[in-house]
């Protein structure tokens, strides 16, 4: 018996969309795209959404709580922890804290603010002159008081405040007139290394100084930096080398200027077995020390170490001794003294037995030499055409009776009347006078140190360079080296004056006419009651109908301080003036002025110094 089938279900003939797939594959939407539930859907996913929300909005609620209450706690007064340049002000009303402000740093404006330029060198600028106040009122701003909806101010509200930077007020006129002053003085020119021999012999080294400027916008940040807090600060300053640095100055000292004084060069003299030493102070007084090229380089001046070494050379068999021609001066008038040839070692044999030796040691310091005729450099037939029948300028100064005067000033009449400068030639005191030693018969006197007076051999010499200089000057003679002074004297002409001292500060003059000059001197010493003087006359053709030198200008004036000296070898001293000097030389030629030299010169005033005992 056989069964009906029973009818297929309308749906079974194909898969229901919401039955699962054969196994392998995944279900599509109508786009293909796999299958998944929509992002969001289910209640975990709601609660989480509505949760964040809920969140978010506290916060905003609680910071516009926190936001208004900071508003509300404001008030009108300063944080609690604010503080200016170290003054508290929290809890304070605008006004009190303007005030307590005012009253604290107000003074500082009046309190000078020392500022270091460098290398040991200070100034002081008082805050009030350079403009520089605070503002009172915009720093009491700066602090957080009273209310505002500003998140900056709010934060300082709600943190009690804190140290804040005063709020500087400037006048640019003052400041700007102050911090061009500060540069001014910090400006400094370099100062090239130097080498030179002292008395004794050896080498001395001057240190180059480097060049040191300050640009004001640098000052005034110092200054600015400083104020209110600090009583110092340091100036920002730049350094500049000199041309010849420290190092190179080393070098040469090294390599050139120790050796050359390490010991006497022996110099043999022909084939007698005669010798002679050429020693190392005589070779330190004729090596020079210049500048060529930008470098520091030293010499051995031929004609000075003639001069050195004559004593030496002098006691040498077969040796006779010569002279140029000069003049001698009697009746008022120079007259001339014949040439003399004689015998002995020329000048450039000298210097080309001596030179090659400077560098070398011990045994090797060595060199040869012959005896030969030695002319004179300066022939009577020289001096017979040359014209010094004319005085070209003169000058007088006196001195109080000193017997160190005296005798100093008289030696240095002696040594330079009669001595010939001829054209193009430079007249050197210090090499024509020499050293002012003991053993050259100088005796100890009074000279000038800094703004006072000091004991030392040679003084009171300067009266005979400034008497020099000043026949020089009025002769139209050209000006090479002059030093005035740094304290006045009213014997002398205002800045018309020099002062010499051996080794450092020279008087120097050259012959730029056309003739031989001739110098004249001669000193009338003094004596108890009576003064002393010394008057040099310098003979030759000037090119110029004169020269025109009016009387110096004096301005300016400044007073020294009062001191008390408790040193066992205090000198009392009486106060002087300080002051400028301003004068010229006018060269006349043909009815009319030609030329004409400007000179200014600054006197420090002289202390006065009292003793203590």
């Amino acid at each position: 018996m056989s069964h009906a089938q029973p009818p297929s279900h309308p749906r079974r003939g194909r898969l229901a969309a919401s039955e699962n797939p054969p196994s392998g594959r995944h279900a599509t939407d109508e786009f293909g795209a796999p299958g998944r539930p929509p992002a969001g859907d289910g209640p975990q996913s709601g609660r989480r959404a509505r949760l964040a929300a809920l969140i978010g909005a506290g916060v905003l609620v609680l910071a516009g709580a926190v936001y208004v209450g900071g508003w509300a706690l404001a008030g009108d007064t300063v944080p609690r922890r604010a503080t200016v340049a170290g003054v508290a002000l929290g809890g304070q009303s605008r006004q009190e804290a303007v005030a307590t402000l005012r009253d604290a740093l107000g003074p500082r404006a009046e309190q000078a603010i020392e500022l270091d330029l460098g290398d040991g060198d200070t100034t002081s600028v008082l805050p009030a002159e350079a403009g520089l106040t605070v503002d009172w009122e915009a720093t009491v701003e700066r602090t957080g008081v009273g209310r505002s909806w500003q998140p900056g101010h709010m934060w300082q509200v709600l943190t009690g405040g804190g140290a804040t930077e005063p709020v500087l007020a400037t006048d640019r006129a003052k400041m700007d007139k102050i911090t061009a002053s500060v540069a001014a003085e910090a400006e400094r020119d370099a100062t090239n290394a130097a080498l030179s021999y002292g008395d004794d012999g050896k080498v001395k080294l001057a240190k180059g100084v480097p060049a040191r400027s300050a640009d004001p916008a640098l000052v005034e940040q110092a200054l600015t930096t400083a104020f209110p807090l600090s009583p110092t600060a340091a100036v920002q300053v730049r350094h500049t080398d000199p041309e010849i640095t420290t190092a190179e100055a080393e070098e040469l000292k090294r390599t050139f200027a120790d050796p050359a004084v390490s010991g006497p060069v022996t110099v043999g003299v022909g084939d007698g077995g005669d010798s002679f030493e050429v020693t190392p102070k005589m070779i330190a007084r004729s090596i020079t020390f210049g500048r060529s090229d930008g470098h520091l380089t030293g010499t051995l001046d031929a004609k000075k170490l003639a001069k050195q070494a004559a004593p030496a050379i002098k006691k040498v068999k077969g040796v006779t001794q010569g002279r140029d021609a000069t003049w001698q001066f009697s009746g008022g008038r120079p007259t001339i003294v014949p040439s003399q040839d004689g015998s002995g070692v020329s000048r450039d044999d000298l210097f080309a037995a001596v030179q090659p030796a400077l560098t070398k040691t011990g045994n090797e310091r060595r060199g040869s030499v012959t005896i030969t005729a030695v002319p004179a450099e300066f022939t009577t037939e020289d001096a017979k055409k040359v014209d010094v029948s004319g005085v070209m300028g003169q000058f007088t100064t006196y001195f109080p009776h000193a017997d160190y005067r005296n005798t100093n000033l008289g030696l240095v009449a002696e040594k330079i009347n009669g001595y010939v400068v001829l054209p193009g030639e430079a007249f050197s005191m210090n090499e024509v006078v020499g050293e002012r030693s003991a053993e050259n018969g100088f005796a100890d006197g009074w000279v000038i140190q800094g703004n006072r007076e000091v004991k030392e051999v040679g003084g009171g010499v300067s009266q005979g360079a400034t008497t020099i200089f000043n026949a020089a000057f009025l002769s139209g003679l050209e000006d090479v080296e002059h030093h005035p002074h740094s304290l006045y004297y009213d014997r002398y002409p205002a800045g018309r004056e020099a002062t010499v001292y051996y080794g450092s500060l020279d008087l120097r003059f050259r012959n730029d006419t056309d003739h031989a000059v001739v110098i004249e001197a001669h000193r009338t010493p003094s004596s108890p009651g009576s003064k002393g003087s010394l008057t040099v006359k310098m003979w030759g053709t000037s090119p110029y109908d004169k020269v025109v030198a009016p009387d110096p200008v004096k301005s300016d004036y400044t007073s020294g301080a009062t001191r008390t000296d408790n040193s066992p070898d205090c000198t009392p001293q009486a106060p002087g003036q300080g002051l400028t000097a301003t004068f010229y030389r006018a060269f006349i030629k043909d009815g009319q002025e030609v030329r004409r030299d400007n000179y200014t010169w600054t006197y420090d005033p002289r202390d006065e110094i009292t003793c203590a005992s």
